[in-house]
């Protein structure tokens, strides 16, 4: 990493956001400058099936004191079960892990543009979507694009509502295999959590702890997010059990998606120590 002063282990922390380079609504920038004002001393922006911007993400940091791990959110699935993947590192090597996001994004970016022209060819109008999807350009570019289109233009009440919508209009969720994308990001030099195990909301699968001792058995996880917003005092504390029971790393992340969402969560550096180490992040005692 490069030279900052020490990171402490009660140094503010957020392992989990996103940007507009993916579904965010945070402007790099933006977000790079919250971070900065509230004090955060690392970070890791995890935008979804792209790692094309993390360099840019790393430099834009390290400009205002925070150190920004290689990271990315890798849509993934297990015996047909959504499963998302948290890839991090100090940073990441060779092409594989760009090549498997990549086939991702653009396999996610066909669906989302058959799914547009559909409901178009119904008679949905968008005529405000310039200004909704503004930060891309005016162009829908990934599935919640559309669903965003819906709602603004008040065609669905809500989220669940406007999912079900393109849903019927030919959406479907784009999975890579969760064993190939683990063993791809380790290969990469990266490790891999699987992400908010309990939170259970959208097309987002609860995992119970037999789930994930099952999961374990089969993918050589690096570990699970055991800190997240939503997770209950009791989620946590079983995570935290499971996590010490396999020797799993664990992490801490608000998956923040812009100030409108959640803001970003910060967590004490010593709840992702280990994580953080393997990070090549090194915490000095406070």
């Amino acid at each position: 990493m490069a030279d900052h002063s020490p990171v402490r282990s009660s140094d503010p922390v957020d392992l989990h956001l996103h940007t507009t380079y993916s579904d965010g609504h945070w402007r790099p920038e933006a977000l790079i400058d919250y971070l900065a004002q509230h004090g955060f001393r690392v970070a890791a922006i995890t935008d979804h099936d792209t790692v094309q911007h993390v360099a840019d993400l790393r430099q834009l940091g390290a400009a205002r004191g925070i150190l920004v791990l290689a990271g990315v959110e890798l849509t993934t699935s297990w015996h047909d079960v959504p499963a998302h993947l948290l890839c991090y590192a100090d940073r990441f090597v060779g092409s594989a892990l760009e090549d498997l996001a990549a086939g991702t994004e653009q396999a996610q970016r066909a669906n989302t543009y058959a799914v547009y022209a559909e409901l178009v060819r119904r008679g949905y109008a968008f005529t405000r979507q310039a200004e909704v999807l503004a930060d891309q350009g005016g162009e829908p570019l990934r599935p919640v694009d559309n669903a965003r289109l819906l709602q603004a233009h008040d065609y669905a009440a809500d989220q669940e509502q406007a999912l079900a919508l393109i849903a019927d209009a030919g959406y479907r969720q784009v999975t890579a295999p969760l064993d190939r994308a683990v063993s791809v990001a380790h290969a990469a030099g990266g490790v891999s959590l699987l992400a908010h195990p309990g939170r259970g909301a959208g097309e987002i699968h609860q995992f119970d702890i037999a789930e994930l001792e099952a999961l374990l058995a089969e993918v050589p996880l690096d570990g699970i997010e055991i800190y997240y917003p939503t997770h209950t005092a009791e989620q946590v504390a079983s995570y935290e059990a499971l996590v010490e029971r396999w020797g799993l790393l664990g992490g801490a992340g608000s998956d923040s998606h812009g100030p409108q969402q959640r803001l970003p969560v910060p967590y004490p550096a010593r709840l992702a120590s280990a994580l953080l180490a393997r990070c090549g992040v090194a915490l000095a005692a406070d």
